[in-house]
């Protein structure tokens, strides 16, 4: 059961044993009987539902303080929606916001050995979405001015790229990508090729390694 329907279920069962406690303690009140042991244990009964109401109210409210999840927190809920419901489109537009974080456009973070700092303010678990991503939306804008990025890119920038592909079992995506910045000059031609005849398996990487390590990214800045 994810976390939205489990919070449904903790909210109905509060109400159920609300509803219970009032209607068994009315009922005990009124119940006018000559075994008062009946009384006494439908008053107890009703006590018994009030205290179930408020352990099920507690535990609603601690689900909905959970930590904020970078990627599942819907703030329109105020609280982090099931991994099933996490789409791409999601997982791009948190991405965008994150590099944001960095520099002011994309390309300044190729040109600008942004990535080159050792002491980068960058949580290891974004490397490699950052690096597949930063390879996609070449991919996607595809244009010359793109391409030239990667070629002005410093080595250490492109290493920081390829060993993140590496950090996630992408060696031979990551050799490619490589060998053509390696090449003198740059072979962005052949990235061209790499990258625009693969943009849908660069989404399932990233969608596959958010959702797989969903839980590394909670109580993480949601910019």
């Amino acid at each position: 059961m994810n976390q939205e329907k489990l919070r449904v279920l903790l909210i109905v069962l509060s109400c159920v044993f609300a509803a219970l406690f009032v209607g068994l303690l009315i009922f005990g009140i009124l119940f006018d009987a000559d075994f008062v042991v009946t009384k006494i244990l439908v008053i107890a009964l009703s006590v018994v539902s009030l205290a179930l109401a408020g352990e099920f109210l507690f535990l609603y409210i601690l689900f909905k303080d959970t930590k904020p999840n970078f990627f599942l927190y819907d703030t329109k809920i105020k609280g982090n929606v099931s991994v099933d419901k996490l789409s791409f489109a999601t997982i791009n537009t948190r991405m965008n916001s994150y590099f944001s974080n960095f520099a002011s456009s994309e390309g300044k973070i190729w040109t600008e050995g942004i990535l080159d700092d050792p002491d980068l303010d960058m949580s290891d678990v974004f490397k490699p979405i950052v690096a597949y991503k930063l390879l996609l939306d070449l991919a996607v804008m595809d244009k010359e001015i793109g391409w030239k990025c990667f070629e002005m890119a410093s080595n250490e920038t492109v290493m920081f790229i390829c060993n993140s592909l590496e950090n996630n079992n992408d060696a031979e995506f990551a050799a490619m990508v490589r060998e053509y910045k390696a090449a003198v000059p740059a072979n962005t031609y052949a990235l061209r090729e790499l990258l625009v005849g693969n943009k849908s398996y660069l989404k399932k990487k990233i969608y596959k390694y958010v959702c797989a390590n969903i839980e590394s990214f909670n109580d993480m800045q949601l910019s």
